[in-house]
């Protein structure tokens, strides 16, 4: 059973790089919520694996988390956030509050 996703998604289009072990591959970072993220790759995954993924979310930024698929269809999956760093999940809850209020304002 799939899981369903408790936040609205942004939508953004970041290059990265995601991570299994040694093997290293570029993605692209589709959306994102709070919680987890929309990912297309050529890396091989199903559900419950677990990766590295690291994007640069702004100039200023960089997002570096440890991610869970929670919904795969080659070439993209879903992914919630298993393991992320303090500061790296307020800079994501930053990022996506600013668009927010960007986006209710209407600037």
């Amino acid at each position: 059973m799939t899981q369903k996703r408790e936040f609205f998604r942004v939508a953004i289009e970041r290059n990265g790089q995601i991570s299994r072990g040694a093997e290293i591959v570029p993605c692209e970072v589709l959306d994102l919520t709070e919680k987890g993220f929309q990912i297309s790759t050529d890396l091989a995954g199903a559900i419950g694996d677990r990766l590295e993924l690291e994007f640069q979310l702004t100039k200023a930024a960089t997002i570096h988390c440890t991610v869970e698929i929670t919904y795969a269809a080659a070439p993209q999956f879903g992914a919630r956030i298993t393991s992320i760093s303090p500061a790296h999940q307020h800079c994501l809850t930053q990022f996506i509050e600013q668009l927010n209020v960007l986006n209710l304002t209407g600037f």
